[in-house]
């Protein structure tokens, strides 16, 4: 049986859709509908209707990660999918802050309205994990992945408290994979976790000889220095995958970069449909 993935929102768009700086993935699955991200702002309902894709009917809710432009239109979403379940990670609605030197502060957390819209969602359909979760069959969440990567960070100046003392490790990011008849298929919200640590924890999940055929989504390589961009590019040749989508905060230049250095490296964009 095959699994379709649509890209909903990011931060390019085919023409006639709204693009934004965020993340939605649609993923159609052994009948069940399955929203993975769903943006910041109005991109997400905007491109749905224009995609003749119905927001209202949905299996289950993801949140991979508690950042604005992954979880900002989930208080309408829940509010319209009374009987899905939500997944995400505890400490999804933490405040977070991203400092820039020389730049002002800024909020990057959930707004307050969407944390209230998740402690408001009934408690029997909520799923808040820390470890490899299958969702339904052939489809699962990794948890929390471990940083064995000493290459890896999380991708910018995140803090939990604007006084910079205390690092926000991004310990709730999460990636998905799909198990298919050809390997398994990978989708990101933002791979703070890191893109070796992510695949390797995955391969460690599912088996070490585990073919990874399809890699989907934010890689966060927007600020990633030489050295783990080469590191980056060197391993996900090595893995030989077959088809990779690069998405939302990649970053332009490492985005050029693996369309010149890996093969078969498409571009993610609002309007795009995979068949895995």
């Amino acid at each position: 049986m095959t699994s379709r993935m649509t890209v909903l929102v990011d931060n390019i768009a085919q023409a006639g859709l709204k693009q934004e700086h965020g993340l939605a993935i649609l993923i159609e699955h052994q009948g069940k509908r399955i929203l993975f991200d769903n943006g910041q702002g109005d991109a997400l309902f905007y491109n749905a209707q224009k995609l003749n894709i119905d927001l209202n009917n949905l299996d289950i809710i993801i949140l991979s990660h508690g950042h604005y432009d992954h979880g900002g239109n989930l208080d309408t979403l829940l509010m319209n999918n009374a009987n899905a379940l939500f997944y995400a990670h505890p400490d999804c609605m933490q405040r977070r802050y991203s400092l820039h030197p020389n730049k002002a502060p800024r909020t990057i957390s959930l707004t307050e309205k969407v944390t209230q819209a998740i402690k408001a969602f009934p408690e029997q359909q909520k799923r808040f994990i820390t470890q490899a979760t299958q969702l339904t069959a052939g489809l699962w969440l990794t948890g929390e992945i471990p940083r064995l990567s000493k290459l890896e960070d999380t991708g910018g100046p995140f803090f939990l408290d604007i006084e910079k003392k205390q690092a926000d490790l991004l310990n709730d990011d999460m990636s998905l994979w799909i198990e298919t008849d050809n390997g398994l298929a990978v989708i990101c919200g933002c791979c703070h976790s890191g893109m070796i640590n992510t695949l390797n924890h995955i391969k460690q999940q599912t088996g070490q000889s585990t073919n990874i055929t399809t890699l989907l989504g934010g890689l966060h390589l927007v600020s990633a220095n030489q050295q783990r961009l080469n590191a980056t590019i060197n391993y996900l040749n090595k893995e030989n995958i077959k088809r990779i989508y690069p998405a939302h905060c990649t970053g332009n230049d490492a985005m050029s970069l693996l369309q010149a250095q890996c093969k078969n490296v498409g571009i993610a964009k609002a309007g795009l449909t995979i068949t895995v």
